[in-house]
C-alpha cells in the first residue's frame, strides 16, 4: 500500500525546478508599477463593460492585437505613455492623472 501512495506522489513530481521564489522576487521588485497598471487595467474593464465594447473592438481602435489587451487587462504589462494615451482617447477617459481628458 505504502509503494501505491509513493508512485503516486512521486508521479506528481515535475521534473523541472519550481520558479516560485524568482517569481514572487520580480513581483516584489516590480511592485510599483505592478499596482499602477492593475488600477489602469480595471479602469480600462470598466469602461468598455459600460460601453459595451469587446477587446476586439478596443485592440482594433488602438491598433494592437487582442492577445496585447488581453495581457493589458490582465494587470500585468509595462504599459508605455503611448499605450495609455491611445487607450484614453479610444475610451474617452483619463486613466492617469494630468493626462487632460
Amino acid at each position: 500500500m505504502t509503494t501505491t501512495i509513493q508512485k503516486k506522489l512521486e508521479s506528481l513530481v515535475s521534473d523541472k525546478p519550481s520558479r516560485w521564489e524568482e517569481r514572487a522576487l520580480w513581483r516584489n521588485e516590480n511592485e510599483a508599477w505592478l499596482k499602477k497598471s492593475a488600477e489602469i487595467a480595471l479602469k480600462v474593464l470598466r469602461e468598455i463593460r459600460a460601453k459595451s465594447i469587446t477587446q476586439k473592438v478596443l485592440a482594433e481602435r488602438i491598433g494592437v492585437s487582442s492577445q496585447q489587451i488581453n495581457k493589458l487587462l490582465k494587470g500585468q504589462e509595462n504599459m508605455s505613455l503611448a499605450t495609455i494615451c491611445k487607450l484614453e482617447t479610444a475610451l474617452g477617459i483619463s486613466l492617469i492623472a494630468g493626462s487632460g481628458q
